[in-house]
């Protein structure tokens, strides 16, 4: 799984599934996979409490994403150790033939431009890393430098290609969002999609979405999925463009005193 080949922490699940870590707050603190293989034996509540312990230490607060196919003792489990519904996430699929060329569903600005990352050049993964993050953060947040470290991280995978969009105006090219997209033989995953507040309503969004899934078809990708919260903004881009939801993912998470939710 591609978020643990880019954790700082990772642990694997009895049963099945992965526990992966950052510092409080990163949105890579999940747990995944979990409840993939069948019933869990009542016994499988200790390692529950084994990972909530492994991220409470951490002040870190417990999260699981659950895919609709996982067993319903999953749950049960979840409850018994005072797990709450924290949100939910649409994972959209999109068919692509060999050839096509994707375009926005909406003319976009022609002033937009969208260029691969240099995987070779730190200043242009640590510009990609900023305009990726700014989008989900208001404006002027000060971001750590282990969240620069994770993008890099991010970045330099060797499945992940990443995209830069800027519009140019009369001062130059002014970078103006980003998106990445993992290449794993004939799927791939759009994710990362960020935009700049003052560069919305462009097409920015869109023009972004076409880029990676041409880039996917060249890599003879024949699906390509992305995740989105129900109704947000990605959702309203990727439908206009083809995408339709495959499930509905929940998140659960067991808060507590001094433990720090993921973020996004």
């Amino acid at each position: 799984m591609g978020v643990a080949e880019i954790s700082e922490h990772v642990r694997p699940v009895q049963g099945g599934g992965v526990a992966c870590r950052g510092v409080p707050g990163s949105w890579n603190n999940m747990t995944v996979g979990v409840g993939m293989h069948g019933a869990l034996p009542d016994d499988w509540r200790d390692e529950l409490r084994s990972i909530c312990a492994w991220y409470e230490g951490a002040g870190v607060e417990p999260r699981l994403e659950l895919a609709p196919f996982a067993d319903m003792s999953l749950l049960k489990h979840c409850e018994a150790e005072r797990f709450v519904v924290r949100n939910f996430d649409n994972v959209l699929y999109r068919v692509l033939r060999a050839g096509e060329k994707a375009v926005p569903a909406q003319t976009p600005d022609p002033r937009i431009r969208v260029r691969l990352v240099n995987k070779d050049d730190d200043a242009e993964i640590r510009l990609f890393s900023r305009i990726a993050m700014t989008g989900f953060h208001p404006p002027g947040h000060e971001f750590a430098e282990s969240d620069y470290e994770m993008w890099a991280r991010v970045v330099k995978h060797p499945r992940t290609r990443s995209l830069l969009a800027s519009v140019e105006t009369p001062e130059g090219l002014v970078p103006a969002g980003a998106g990445s997209i993992e290449l794993h033989g004939e799927i791939a995953c759009l994710f990362g999609l960020s935009t700049v507040h003052d560069y919305r309503r462009l097409g920015i969004q869109q023009s972004l979405i076409a880029a990676r899934l041409n880039l996917a078809v060249e890599h003879g990708v024949k699906v390509a999925t992305i995740g989105s919260r129900p109704g947000a903004g990605t959702e309203r881009n990727v439908r206009r463009m083809g995408f339709q939801t495959a499930y509905t993912k929940v998140i659960l998470a067991r808060p507590g005193p001094g433990l720090v939710p993921a973020r996004g």
